[in-house]
């Protein structure tokens, strides 16, 4: 079972756009498990981080709420999440004492079951207060959330009300949460001469981080988004086949928009030796998401405008 595709499931629930508009193809790294959890969600890990504000608590220690989002939490017991099933929390916003977000359960295997909510609420101090909105199962309830020191979470919750359908439901209790981190990534080998620190936008300065993914019989390569100390905070579910190389990766911005996109080169490797040329583009929303179309992805490719970064920029300065 791909590892890669069950956590790609679990970021498209929790982001807004995802990868938009991919189509497959021959040996695309395709998802291996059911798909429709994927539309269970589809909510916004959004930038509102820098409209966020701090809190007093009663000791006078002031919360800097910014440490606890844009962060995909795990329950500190997953260890091979999502694997082996878990629990994950994504808080997209925490502005004028309220908060909103998401959570998602997921089953163990083979059948891989879901259970997504999104909850909304107030904030006191290092405490939040929520309810459970729009669960996929029908289920209603509470969530409290204890923002810890060292940027742990801590989240109570409750089901008040169960739905009719019991095959899958967010678990009851209180669990402690770490944000989901590089070294959590069974089999992942990093791509150290196309891992960037770059300012991208509303991001700010992060990380962006080429991998793969060496644990299984196929090895997938993997981008993401994440802080200095190697959490998560996107996931651009790379659509590009399995085993190949990464030759370039540049930020430009492609479509005059202001915002930087993200071009990548990688050469076809599938049979031990360096193949043709792939490119791959996405282009960053206004709320720092990243979106790849894979019929421009295969306009650049078919026609050979593909070989390095100046000859995918001058193909795409006709197009945009």
């Amino acid at each position: 079972m791909n590892k890669k595709f069950l956590f790609t499931i679990i970021t498209v629930s929790l982001l807004i756009t995802g990868c938009g508009k991919i189509d497959s193809t021959n040996r695309l790294q395709q998802n291996e498990k059911p798909s429709s959890a994927a539309s269970a969600m589809n909510s916004e890990t959004t930038k509102s981080s820098e409209n966020s504000t701090s809190s007093t608590t009663t000791t006078g220690n002031a919360i800097d709420y910014k440490q606890y989002l844009k962060k995909n939490w795990i329950r500190d017991t997953d260890t091979n999440f999502p694997d082996d099933g878990g629990l994950s929390i994504l808080i997209s916003r925490i502005e004028d004492g309220k908060i909103q977000g998401n959570i998602v359960a997921v089953g163990n295997g083979p059948a891989y079951n879901m259970d997504s909510a999104e909850f909304e609420g107030t904030v006191n101090d290092d405490t939040a207060q929520c309810r459970l909105v729009n669960d996929s199962r029908g289920n209603e309830g509470t969530v409290k959330f204890l923002f810890k020191p060292d940027s742990a979470l801590e989240a109570t919750i409750i089901i008040t009300e169960k739905s009719e359908d019991r095959v899958m439901s967010l678990p009851e209790g209180t669990f402690e949460f770490t944000p989901y981190n590089l070294k959590d990534i069974k089999g992942f080998a990093l791509i150290e001469d196309q891992t960037f620190m770059v300012d991208l936008n509303s991001w700010g300065n992060v990380k962006f981080v080429s991998g793969k993914l060496t644990a299984g019989s196929h090895v997938p390569v993997v981008f993401y988004l994440t802080n200095e100390e190697g959490d998560i905070l996107y996931n651009f579910n790379a659509t590009l086949p399995y085993s190949v190389d990464i030759k370039a990766v540049s930020f430009k911005d492609v479509n005059k928009d202001g915002l930087k996109d993200i071009i990548m080169i990688a050469a076809d490797n599938y049979d031990g030796s360096s193949g043709e040329s792939i490119a791959a583009v996405y282009l960053q929303e206004t709320d720092g998401s990243f979106t790849n179309d894979y019929k421009l992805d295969q306009e650049i490719n078919d026609s050979g405008n593909n070989k390095d970064i100046n000859t995918v920029m001058s193909y795409l300065s006709s197009r945009f």
